[in-house]
């Protein structure tokens, strides 16, 4: 009994030390705020890295802030609640107009979204006058939806919605037709409520979609952060790139969406952590034109996205 008793008591210090010693280890970890949106697969390389501890491994303690699209997003980090993020590029751009001290550092993707219609709908041209859904106001998806109405002159009603709410108007007949962010147009399709008409590299190949972010403040005052978040992000799409089931499954058991649906999207995303410059160029004056930021905030284009956009930590990190 004797001998019981002091085993039990060794094990409960054991137990006691380690508990005491996770603690301390988890003490030491920085913690960063990252922003994201929720089951959105643009931002596939957050839920990778955040599943695999990649940011632990780094030192980091990620603290996860999930949004529904990207403008409440970046109206928490002109607040000052976030540190670091993905989010579309349109966001980013409208963000920083308006005097968010925003740096993109990567991509997060190219191309992935998609203008998803009923059965009937054959085509584009076939919108003109129909009710299209997008997954918010400022939205890259609403922005370029807007070019598609200027390519053909069409005139659509264009509402927003609650983005993971679309395939479910689509097949209640309250819209002829919408565009989202991935997986929420493969949902459509494999639900056969759907199916895609055109998608954003119809619109603009190779288009710069989703970017990861840091906010000017840390880059400047803790740039050893900031790298180490960059290369976490980089092993993450390198990852992506690499071992497409795992991600795949990653996705799916962090968000709840079906293999069949991630499957099915795949193909329409384009892994690539390296900034797509021109088409964000591109981006820039056709938002001043639909007035969605002001050409008194951007009086040059070329100068504003040079203070948006800086990789040289990208650059560093794939030299490493």
């Amino acid at each position: 009994m004797v001998g019981l008793a002091i085993g039990i008591l060794l094990f409960s210090i054991l137990g006691y030390f380690m508990v005491f010693e996770v603690k301390r280890e988890a003490e030491k970890l920085t913690p960063v705020r990252i922003g994201y949106i929720s089951t959105d697969i643009h931002h596939l390389a957050f839920f990778v890295a955040y599943y695999k501890g990649w940011y632990e491994e780094e030192g980091i303690k990620p603290v996860r802030m999930e949004y529904l699209y990207g403008m409440p997003e970046m109206m928490a980090f002109k607040a000052g609640e976030l540190d670091a993020g993905y989010v579309g590029i349109v966001p980013a751009i409208i963000a920083k107009a308006k005097g968010a001290n925003l740096v993109v550092v990567a991509s997060a993707n190219l191309e992935g979204s998609a203008i998803v219609a009923k059965p009937e709908i054959k085509n584009v041209f076939e919108l003109d006058g129909k009710t299209v859904g997008t997954p918010g106001l400022g939205s890259i998806q609403d922005c370029m939806i807007r070019m598609v109405e200027e390519r053909f002159n069409l005139r659509m009603n264009v509402k927003h919605y609650k983005f993971s709410d679309l395939p479910l108007l689509l097949g209640r007949g309250e819209i002829d037709a919408y565009i989202d962010w991935e997986p929420f147009c493969a949902e459509a399709v494999i639900k056969k409520i759907g199916h895609i008409i055109y998608t954003s590299h119809d619109i603009l190949p190779n288009h710069q979609c989703c970017v990861f972010y840091v906010s000017g403040k840390l880059l400047k005052e803790k740039p050893e952060i900031a790298k180490k978040l960059v290369r976490v992000h980089v092993k993450a799409m390198r990852f992506i790139r690499e071992n497409p089931e795992e991600a795949k499954k990653i996705f799916s058991e962090m968000t709840g969406k079906p293999l069949n649906v991630v499957d099915e999207c795949w193909g329409r995303m384009v892994w690539d952590y390296h900034v797509n410059v021109k088409s964000i160029k591109i981006f820039v004056p056709f938002l001043i034109e639909q007035g969605k930021v002001s050409a008194r905030d951007i009086s040059d284009v070329d100068r504003f996205v040079e203070s948006l956009v800086n990789t040289k930590l990208l650059a560093e990190v794939e030299k490493s």
